[in-house]
C-alpha cells in the first residue's frame, strides 16, 4: 500500500465562462497557498433507508446532494506590479467580488467590489499526491486576519459540485507567485476608524456571503444568496477627548456611521486597503491588554440603500 504525503497538495484554480463548466486546466493559475484544509471531498445532507424489522441495528446512509466544501488560505498581499491583479484573483471573484482593474491611472489599481447579482463561480483542481478531484461551479465567503505583530492572511470557504477524484500523475496550470505578504505592524500598517488612528492590535473581517449548495430536479448549483459584512477589532482605549466611542456606539437615539480604514504595505505593488465607508460600531468590551485598557469592538459594514459599496479590497 502506497502512502499519500500530506504536505503534497496543490489547489489549482480558474474563472468559468459557464457556470459548472471547468475551463481548459493547462490555462488555470496553480496558488501559492499557506495552507490547505483538508475540508469536505464528499459533503451532503444525508437520509437513512429505514425499514421495519424485528432486530437492532443500523440503517443505510444516503447522500441525497453531493458537493465538495474546501477552505484554502492565502498570503494577504498582492501580486508586486501596482495595477496587476493577484494569482488568487479568481478565488475573490468566487466570492461574489467584482474585479475592476484601473492600470492606466495615475496610481494604477486593482479594487474587489461586491455585488448582488452576476456573480463568478470557479473551478478548482484539487491535487493531493498523484491524484486530483475536480471541483466545478465553486462560490465562496472570505474572512481576513491582521492581528498585530503576525502575517495577515485571506482565508476562503468553498462550496462546489462534487465529482470522484481520480489518478493526476501530472500537476497542470501555470506557476503563479506573489509579493511576500509583511507583518502587521506600526511599520508596515496603518488603521483609522471614525477618522481617528486608533492602536490596533487585533483585526479580522468575515465577508459573511450566505452560500447554498441545492440540488433540484434538472438543477444544481451553489448560489450565494446574501451578504453580511462584519469586523472584530481590538484596540487600546482612546480617552473621551480623543474619540467619544460610546457616542459612536449608541444606537437607541441615533445611529452613527463613519469610515474605518486598514492600509498594509508601503511598496506600491503590494498595498492592501480594506475599505468601509458606512461603518456602526456596534459593541464595547473592556479588556487589559499587558497593563493598558482595550477595546473589543463589533464592526457592521453597512451599503447605501442597494448600491454594494459596504466594503472594498483596494490593490495599489
Amino acid at each position: 500500500m502506497s502512502e499519500l504525503l500530506w504536505r503534497k497538495r496543490l489547489a489549482v484554480v480558474a474563472v468559468e465562462a459557464e457556470y459548472g463548466v471547468a475551463p481548459d486546466p493547462a490555462t488555470a493559475t496553480i496558488l501559492e497557498v499557506v495552507m490547505l484544509d483538508a475540508g469536505n471531498p464528499y459533503a451532503g445532507n444525508t437520509v437513512e433507508r429505514e425499514r421495519m424489522r424485528y432486530g437492532f441495528g443500523n440503517f443505510a446512509q444516503i447522500n441525497t446532494g453531493p458537493n465538495v466544501t474546501r477552505q484554502i488560505r492565502l498570503p494577504f498581499s498582492g501580486s508586486g506590479t501596482p495595477g496587476v491583479p493577484p494569482a488568487y484573483s479568481p478565488l475573490l471573484r468566487a466570492c461574489a467580488l467584482s474585479e475592476t482593474i484601473n492600470a492606466e491611472a495615475e496610481t494604477p489599481s486593482v479594487t474587489y467590489a461586491p455585488v448582488s447579482e452576476n456573480m463568478d463561480s470557479v473551478t478548482i483542481w484539487w491535487y493531493e499526491d498523484g491524484q486530483v478531484q475536480e471541483i466545478t461551479g465553486a462560490r465562496g465567503t472570505l474572512e481576513i486576519g491582521a492581528d498585530a505583530a503576525s502575517m495577515p492572511y485571506w482565508q476562503i470557504s468553498l462550496t462546489g459540485l462534487y465529482k470522484r477524484p481520480k489518478l493526476a500523475p501530472t500537476v497542470q496550470g501555470q506557476e503563479s507567485t506573489v509579493a511576500g505578504e509583511i507583518p502587521i505592524n506600526k511599520q508596515n500598517t496603518e488603521f483609522s476608524m471614525f477618522e481617528f488612528a486608533a492602536r490596533m492590535s487585533a483585526f479580522s473581517l468575515t465577508l459573511g456571503n450566505e452560500v447554498n449548495y441545492r440540488n433540484l430536479v434538472n438543477h444544481e448549483s451553489v448560489n450565494s444568496t446574501d451578504r453580511r459584512a462584519s469586523s472584530n477589532i481590538t484596540i487600546d482605549a482612546p480617552s473621551l477627548g480623543e474619540l467619544d466611542v460610546f457616542a459612536k456606539v449608541e444606537s437607541h437615539e441615533v445611529v452613527t456611521l463613519g469610515e474605518v480604514e486598514l492600509i498594509q504595505g508601503r511598496v506600491p505593488g503590494n498595498i492592501i486597503t480594506v475599505q468601509g465607508l458606512h461603518v456602526q460600531a456596534s459593541t464595547i468590551t473592556p479588556s487589559d491588554s499587558q497593563g493598558v485598557m482595550s477595546y473589543g469592538m463589533e464592526l457592521r459594514y453597512l451599503p447605501t440603500g442597494s448600491d454594494d459599496n459596504d466594503v472594498a479590497f483596494i490593490f495599489t
